[in-house]
């Protein structure tokens, strides 16, 4: 069991190191980095380059979060949740810092998501209600997702204490530590809400920003 400790969260981190919004980007042949937002999630290429190529990108961002916690999930049940947590944040730390990109990468919301929704799915149900509520009320991903990052925790904590017997004190603590590094690379998007600049959420709009 131990050599899983080795070999699975590093797997984990250069499989959530892929920048999937970047290559399908560069296929288009835009560097995505130096368009719209600068990000390189399924928000930016959805903006640039429409949602059939977009939505790919946010389900594969999703995918390379929940796919080892979910493998280890299906192989030990409940058993190793700790091997599982650590495959997730690997995941969302590869794709926030991604080595393909010099160790820069996108927000981590989709992974994020991906990951939680294999360990959390209670909290995380809840979460997604909160982003589609405030990205429909306001119209900015970026609101949607600042949201989500501080319902997240919460929502854990509360469930949890609902439920008597579901908390997880390593799974909590994660949950705290990516919402926080979620709200700090939203920081640019505050200052940009702030300012009233901020990118809007549907193509049109955006492109009167540009």
């Amino acid at each position: 069991m131990n050599e899983l400790y080795i070999v699975f969260p590093p797997a984990s981190f250069l499989l959530g190191s892929v920048p999937f919004g970047f290559l399908a980007a560069k296929y288009k042949g835009i560097d995505i980095r130096q368009k719209g937002s600068g990000n390189i999630g399924a928000t930016n290429v959805t903006r640039l380059l429409g949602w059939k190529i977009g939505l790919p990108v946010l389900l594969l961002d999703i995918f390379k979060g929940a796919i080892f916690p979910l493998l280890i999930r299906i192989l030990f049940g409940e058993s190793n949740q700790l091997l599982a947590l650590f495959c997730g944040v690997a995941a969302v730390l590869g794709h926030m810092f991604s080595p393909f990109l010099k160790f820069k990468g996108g927000k981590g919301v989709a992974t994020s998501f991906g990951v939680f929704a294999v360990l959390a799915p209670g909290p995380i149900l809840i979460t997604l209600i909160v982003f589609l509520s405030l990205k429909k009320i306001f119209g900015f991903v970026s609101i949607g997702s600042i949201g989500g990052a501080i319902t997240l925790p919460i929502s854990y904590y509360l469930l949890s204490l609902i439920d008597g017997k579901s908390f997880n004190t390593p799974i909590f603590w994660a949950i705290v530590c990516i919402s926080l590094t979620i709200l700090v690379l939203h920081r640019t998007n505050l200052i940009r809400l702030v300012k009233g600049q901020e990118f809007a959420s549907d193509k049109e709009k955006y492109k009167d920003q540009e």
